[in-house]
């Protein structure tokens, strides 16, 4: 007795279940599209919009956002000035590449490779939440206090939840080099201030 053929439509389906079975690579985030979706997805979507910013970098966006802030942090406090609030987007830009390139070298502890192009992007984002600073300090004095206090624990949870997205590390172990950095970054503006009064004295 000859063996029966097999039907060539089983033949298919046994293909296709075995090309299912392949293992493809994860494709990176789809990109968010416009700078306005970047910034929506960063206040109420963080997770995918930090993934997404990581694998689709954007300096120029990133320091927009940060001149923005530092723009805004100027006008809270009444300092109309030109080339005030012009200072305050320059000195804050400044700040806030020094402060990356501090938390990329503390990176190396961990044993993580992430460019600066990524961690300058996933944390001037990071900050957007610090333009909520001025609306709740106009709030009625019994609510203000606790209103600046929310937005400063947003800001700094967003800054350690875009750096560990950055790095592929642990929020937990992202607490322990963010603070690093920024203290670090304070330490080192303030060195740099004073030498620039000493230059200033000398001559």
């Amino acid at each position: 007795m000859n063996p029966t053929e097999p039907n060539p439509a089983d033949l298919n389906a046994i293909a296709t279940d075995d090309m299912t079975g392949i293992d493809t690579p994860p494709q990176p985030p789809q990109n968010l599209g416009t700078f306005l979706d970047r910034l929506y997805g960063t206040l109420f979507l963080p997770q995918a919009t930090f993934e997404q910013l990581k694998a689709n970098p954007a300096f120029p966006q990133a320091a927009i956002v940060i001149a923005l802030v530092n723009i805004l942090e100027t006008l809270r406090l009444d300092q109309f000035a030109i080339y005030r609030i012009v200072w305050s987007a320059i000195s804050g830009i400044i700040g806030w590449v020094f402060f990356t390139f501090l938390l990329k070298q503390l990176a190396g502890v961990f044993q993580k490779q992430v460019t600066m192009l990524e961690l300058l992007t996933l944390t001037g984002f990071a900050s957007l939440p610090w333009i909520f600073m001025a609306p709740a300090l106009s709030l009625p004095p019994q609510s203000r206090f606790l209103a600046a206090i929310a937005v400063i624990i947003w800001f700094v949870i967003w800054q350690v939840w875009s750096a560990s997205v950055a790095l592929g590390i642990k929020s937990l172990k992202t607490l322990a080099i963010v603070p690093l950095a920024i203290a670090g970054g304070l330490v080192a503006l303030i060195w740099l201030g004073n030498a620039i009064k000493l230059l200033i004295s000398i001559t």
